[in-house]
């Protein structure tokens, strides 16, 4: 089957949305396009047969890094080498905008494309939803609501944790970041982000004392229960959600192709999205 992938124009937008949707990948997948529709560094990718749409992936550069995500392809165009195709093009488009290495979260459905590809394995990641949300006041010592002066202690958290400078998600909020952090000895010792692209939190720290707390803060906020994505790798978050009764509610595989970056899954308390992982 001939297929052309390239960069989606802006009226092949919906009709990716369209299929990315019906591929599984939920009702929010318009929205985490948004970022890297918007970023000097991302871009959606479509694939197409015969001037149709029946796949399309979007990718977002973090300077030597980069991640892919939202790859779907149509039910009648699986299984012909369009999910190959996107994913090889997705690598060279993260590669043009500088990126030495690219990152995705892999389901098993997903796996052995990317593996086909070169992607390796790194370890499995699970996100957890809150069975029974306390109720209450949120506390946490230490936690209080983020401000414009901890933006560069944050982002240095986060570099810390993830191995990559995720400072174009900053940078494209344009005031619209929000989040908690906790502070240790006046210094801010662990984040909790949102983004207004998607479900979240980020949530990074320098141990687990301070990750733990931010978590036990984020389940008393009133509204959904919370759902919070993390390696299994961090044993200590993991020992800590299953105490309070979360239940995982599905997987992945991290996956890399290229050099390792210097991730540290026992800082990671919260995967944001494909795009803030």
């Amino acid at each position: 089957m001939t297929v052309e992938v390239r960069s989606a124009r802006a009226a092949e937008i919906a009709p990716i949305v369209d299929v990315l949707r019906s591929s599984g990948l939920g009702a929010n997948v318009g929205q985490l396009l948004r970022y890297p529709i918007a970023s000097p560094t991302g871009d959606v990718l479509v694939a197409l047969r015969n001037g149709q749409v029946v796949g399309g992936a979007a990718v977002a550069g973090f300077g030597a890094t980069g991640w892919i995500g939202a790859v779907g392809v149509a039910g009648h165009a699986r299984r012909r080498g369009v999910g190959r195709a996107l994913t090889e093009a997705c690598v060279a488009r993260l590669r043009e905008l500088g990126a030495r290495t690219a990152l995705l979260f892999a389901t098993a459905a997903g796996r052995p494309v990317y593996e086909r590809v070169g992607f390796e394995a790194e370890g499995p990641v699970r996100a957890w939803r809150d069975a029974a949300p306390p109720r209450g006041a949120p506390v946490g010592e230490g936690v209080r609501p983020l401000m414009a002066a901890d933006v560069p202690a944050v982002l240095a958290l986060d570099a810390a944790a993830t191995g990559e400078d995720r400072s174009p998600v900053l940078e494209q909020m344009n005031g619209a970041l929000t989040g908690l952090v906790v502070e240790r000895a006046g210094r801010v010792a662990g984040s909790a982000l949102r983004s207004p692209w998607g479900l979240g939190p980020s949530v990074v720290a320098a141990d687990r004392e301070a990750g733990v707390a931010l978590l036990s803060v984020l389940r008393r906020v009133p509204g959904s229960p919370l759902t919070v994505s993390l390696p299994d790798a961090n044993a200590g978050a993991v020992r800590a959600l299953r105490a309070w009764g979360f239940q995982p509610i599905n997987e992945a595989v991290r996956m890399r192709l290229g050099p390792p970056p210097a991730f540290d899954p026992d800082r990671v308390f919260g995967m944001y999205n494909l795009f803030w992982g």
